[in-house]
């Protein structure tokens, strides 16, 4: 891979993907709504300008996505930025004369993890990967989505899609009593360098089809405070308030089959992220303080 495409350069995902290429020496092009981007594209409207005629790349990397919520408005909007958007990506592919997209997949397209409660984002991103393999298919290139869990970060950037880790972090590094919900189900976190790493073996690896990208251990959230509060060790107690909405169980698939396909698995457990977070004192990022 001498030249890649980073479709939502600007995203969490996109900034750590952009920069471990750029230190492998792949010339990188961005492309998203930032002003900044090599590429202006907005997925729900199109090129802001013409691509560049002799813009290539060897593969994209699509880590955009909208993550509005159920009302009607987000339904409309999930679907025009994360399925009919994709149009704009093949398009791109075509200009830019790749064969391969490698796409940033979430584990709630399962319809099977979360029973009764299949979102508009899951659903939109699903409808994305069905897109973009027919799309590859029928320009005789190669499709890969990683269906990521729930992707977190040492420096707080991931807090508004994993604000309850966002909240138990802050909580645990001040030595404050924490009380929350109780936990009736597994969740699964999965490293940002873990994501990056191993959307780069899905290139090396020429790896295709959609893949459940789930790190080897879940655990509930009680036990997730319980483990911060002893890394930090700054004191304080947790308790659980019957008067709250517990966590819903959700049902994680397996995703051994992914890692022998891509010839590499997870890396960093949750102990080990957590006490990333301590050392670097990244923990005031994450929040705010309260647990609803």
């Amino acid at each position: 891979m001498n030249s890649a495409i980073v479709i939502g350069a600007g995203s969490m995902l996109g900034t750590s993907l952009t920069s471990r290429l750029s230190a492998d020496g792949v010339r990188v092009i961005t492309a998203g709504r930032s002003p900044d981007a090599d590429i202006q594209l907005d997925l729900a409207t199109g090129f802001f300008s013409p691509v560049p005629p002799d813009t290539r790349a060897d593969v994209i990397f699509h880590c955009a996505a909208s993550f509005a919520d159920d009302s009607q408005e987000g339904i409309r909007e999930n679907y025009r930025v994360n399925a009919a958007g994709c149009l704009w990506v093949l398009e791109l592919a075509e200009l830019a004369g790749c064969k391969t997209i490698i796409y940033a997949g979430s584990i709630f397209s399962s319809a099977t993890l979360d029973h009764g409660n299949y979102t508009s984002y899951g659903f939109s991103k699903a409808q994305a990967e069905n897109l973009l393999t027919w799309g590859m298919d029928r320009a005789n290139g190669q499709f890969c989505s990683l269906r990521f869990s729930q992707i977190y970060d040492t420096d707080g950037a991931c807090i508004h899609h994993q604000p309850l880790l966002g909240r138990i972090i802050p909580y645990a590094a001040r030595g404050l009593d924490l009380n929350m919900p109780a936990s009736s189900g597994l969740r699964n976190f999965l490293h940002l360098d873990d994501a990056v790493a191993l959307m780069l073996a899905a290139v090396a690896s020429r790896a295709v089809g959609i893949l459940d990208i789930v790190h080897p251990e879940s655990l509930e959230y009680g036990e997730i405070a319980r483990k911060s509060y002893a890394i930090f060790s700054k004191g304080g107690e947790i308790s659980i308030d019957p008067g709250k909405t517990p966590f819903r169980p959700l049902n994680f698939p397996d995703g051994a089959d992914a890692f022998r396909l891509l010839g590499r698995k997870p890396e960093i457990p949750i102990d080990e992220g957590i006490r990333r977070i301590r050392d670097q004192e990244t923990w005031s990022a994450f929040g705010p303080l309260d647990v609803a």
